[in-house]
């Protein structure tokens, strides 16, 4: 696919998530995607179903959460997209309680195509950013 259809399917799926559409996200992606967890927050997923499953993990945690592309770039079957992401602490996330608090963090995610489909994804989540904003690391 061409490096302009690898962007539109990326931010395809930055909007369907904001728009809480797992659907519409998991047909983006091919059925044995791999989402290759950088940080070893919650580990590696395989498939789609895994993927759409830490979605709503995610989404109990931040339910407003909206994600927005700061900047997008590909290749013919390579992508990366820089997004800032805010949303309201209402769920526990590494046992920490929710605490109501808003908060504003930033990722970079590298994609692997396979015919127009996310087939790998490489996500680096600023994971102490979001803990310091609510208040549960303080470094």
């Amino acid at each position: 696919m061409s490096a302009e259809q690898n962007i539109a399917t990326i931010k395809k799926a930055v909007q369907a998530q904001n728009a809480r559409e797992f659907k519409v996200f998991q047909d983006l992606v091919t059925p044995n995607v791999v989402r290759h967890e950088l940080a070893h927050i919650f580990g590696d997923q395989r498939g789609q179903k895994e993927l759409g499953d830490l979605l709503q993990t995610i989404s109990k945690v931040l339910p407003d959460f909206q994600n927005k592309i700061e900047d997008v770039f590909a290749t013919e079957n390579r992508g990366a997209v820089h997004l800032s992401i805010s949303g309201t602490h209402k769920g526990e996330f590494l046992g920490v309680a929710p605490t109501g608090k808003k908060v504003t963090f930033h990722a970079i995610t590298l994609y692997r195509f396979e015919e127009g489909k996310i087939a790998e994804v490489w996500p680096l989540v600023d994971v102490a950013g979001f803990l310091r904003q609510v208040g549960a690391l303080n470094i």
